[in-house]
């Protein structure tokens, strides 16, 4: 039967950790949390962990002698650039070296290091939302920068060299704040997710970025989301307690024009493709997850979706093509106070090897686990 194994617990924050990121290696994990900080993690022995080699101790959730894994260890914390809770954070996906810092102080950091160091120095510090800044996320080539905001804006930057970054748009169409931005796997679309239960596609032309499609479905605040390994698909969920996975369809047309504003223009459509009902999710959920199919999988198969939120539950679906282009999402296991009595933040797989899940709460705690068949 699968089973979600609890490889390590990453110990260190002295408040919640909101977000995890793995960098292009696969060996080094970002956190950030409310005490202002982010903190770098790496296995000491990279080799020897991934390849199952591990021991660890029973889940600790009362808070008591908690301590770091002895397979684990934090090489890095940074904590000399925002003045409020740090939100999110994310790792350049080409390289390990780079990282950007998102915070409720209304700014985005960029912090670089030199081969060889594990200190890392801001670089950059982006500044125009009006208030907290909720998300960052890289594209996957690494030359754009998104941030979005409680000011109901997301920002689009240009990556120059030698910490230079220009901001090429501002997208104002949202109706409520922007809770989460994540780029599409291999072409320049942008996907946010807003408070205004909407999620919008955005896309570029000519050095203009617009909106291309208004996605609908969901009937609450839209939390996060995240794409299939190949662009295909978007999964998303929401304050509803559904998973919804959307798929796109060639042209737009005018569908969504009710909801237009000055920059969309539709020329990308969505189309509901599964649905994982909202008995499944106890309470609303923060974040999703989607990693790619095994190298060895069955014809169809889509790889699996992470969930996490407030029901202290991580979830893990086999997602797979079924007939008539809809998608079967299917639960292959559900680990039951994964972060004790706190909310689940974040849940993120390993982008290089397969199996292992990073997650984050409330209770300040990061867990690796690996899931195993």
């Amino acid at each position: 039967m699968t089973q979600l194994k609890l490889a390590a617990e990453l110990v260190g924050h002295e408040d919640r950790v909101w977000q995890v990121s793995w960098d292009a290696s696969g060996t080094r994990l970002a956190s950030c949390s409310s005490d202002k900080s982010a903190r770098i993690w790496a296995p000491i022995s990279p080799d020897k962990f991934f390849s199952g080699d591990y021991v660890t101790s029973p889940m600790d959730v009362d808070g008591e002698d908690r301590r770091t894994s002895p397979s684990w260890q934090c090489v890095e914390t940074i904590d000399n650039a925002h003045k409020r809770t740090v939100r999110a954070v994310a790792f350049e996906p080409t390289r390990s070296r780079a990282l950007a810092t998102a915070s409720f102080d209304g700014t985005t950091a960029i912090w670089d290091r030199e081969p060889g160091s594990d200190a890392h120095e801001c670089v950059a510090t982006l500044e125009g939302h009006e208030n907290e800044a909720k998300s960052v996320a890289w594209s996957p080539g690494g030359q754009l920068l998104a941030t979005c905001g409680r000011d109901k804006s997301v920002w689009i930057w240009e990556a120059n060299g030698e910490g230079d970054f220009d901001c090429i748009s501002v997208l104002m169409e949202h109706a409520q704040d922007v809770k989460l931005v994540a780029w599409h796997p291999r072409d320049d679309l942008l996907a946010s997710f807003s408070y205004d239960n909407t999620i919008r596609i955005w896309k570029e032309d000519d050095d203009d970025w617009y909106s291309a499609a208004t996605i609908g479905g969901h009937q609450s605040t839209v939390w996060a989301g995240d794409f299939s390994a190949d662009g295909r698909y978007l999964a998303s969920v929401s304050d509803d307690r559904t998973v919804r996975v959307w798929a796109q369809r060639a042209s737009g047309g005018e569908e969504g024009a009710a909801s237009a504003g000055f920059y969309y223009r539709p020329d990308l459509a969505y189309e509901c493709v599964a649905v994982v009902p909202d008995s499944v999710h106890a309470r609303a959920i923060y974040s999703v997850s989607w990693c790619a199919p095994a190298a060895d999988a069955a014809p169809g198969a889509l790889g699996y979706l992470a969930t996490g939120g407030g029901d202290n539950t991580v979830r893990v679906f086999r997602a797979t093509e079924a007939a008539g282009g809809s998608i079967d999402v299917a639960l292959e296991v559900a680990q039951a106070d994964a972060h004790g009595l706190s909310d689940i933040n974040c849940v993120k797989w390993n982008p290089v090897h397969p199996g292992w899940l990073a997650t984050c709460g409330d209770d300040g705690v990061i867990r690796i686990w690996h899931l195993e068949p």
